[in-house]
């Protein structure tokens, strides 16, 4: 599904976006596959509708492919995706058995909706998850490039995470990467901008 998408280059948010930034929240933009499955060579998916939620298309388009690349690096275990070992993921194709790696990547943006189908990307926020496969059965993670030390129950731990935490103990996505990405040292600022504008309000 291509989409017509607004990006903004502002360095500046405004008071009013500080403050009402309930529709702060992560965005998938795009996914990029190499020899992965039946997508021998490099295949880039993208960018998703901000309110990406499903694949849809007809029979035998790839549409397994698209989700399967997304549990992968979100570390699912290849029993999940109904394989044996995480090397039949690699491209196996006739004309490509050469290949020895696969390598899948999803960028993530952090976002604020506007109206429509526009929103404003958070300044900073941007990052890229990486997952490598080996014939060997290994794999490696990478964030921004880097090696990641996480386990694969770490990750598939983080990919079943609720959006928002549900108590005091019970730390939600949104927190995660807030704490990866930096911004959770702007929420002093956000709360007694609310505090200031409910004052004003009244």
């Amino acid at each position: 599904m291509a989409v017509d998408m607004e990006f903004s280059n502002s360095h500046e948010f405004t008071n009013a976006h500080r403050v009402l930034d309930l529709d702060l929240r992560g965005y998938s933009l795009k996914m990029v596959m190499r020899n992965f499955k039946s997508y021998a060579g490099e295949q880039h998916v993208g960018p998703f509708h901000k309110r990406f939620s499903a694949v849809v298309g007809p029979h035998g388009r790839g549409k397994n492919n698209v989700i399967d690349a997304m549990l992968f690096v979100f570390g699912k275990q290849a029993k999940l995706m109904r394989l044996n070992k995480v090397s039949e993921l690699i491209d196996n194709s006739t004309n490509h058995r050469i290949w020895k790696v696969l390598v899948c990547l999803i960028h993530f943006q952090e976002i604020i909706d506007l109206d429509g189908e526009t929103y404003e990307a958070v300044p900073g926020s941007y990052f890229v998850i990486t997952r490598v496969a080996y014939r060997d059965n290994s794999s490696k993670y990478f964030t921004n490039d880097r090696t990641s030390n996480f386990t694969e129950g770490e990750v598939e731990q983080i990919s079943l995470m609720k959006p928002k935490g549900q108590g005091p103990h019970n730390e939600g996505f949104l927190k995660y990467l807030e704490d990866i990405i930096g911004s959770d040292k702007y929420i002093e600022k956000i709360d007694e901008s609310f505090k200031q504008l409910v004052l004003t309000l009244k």
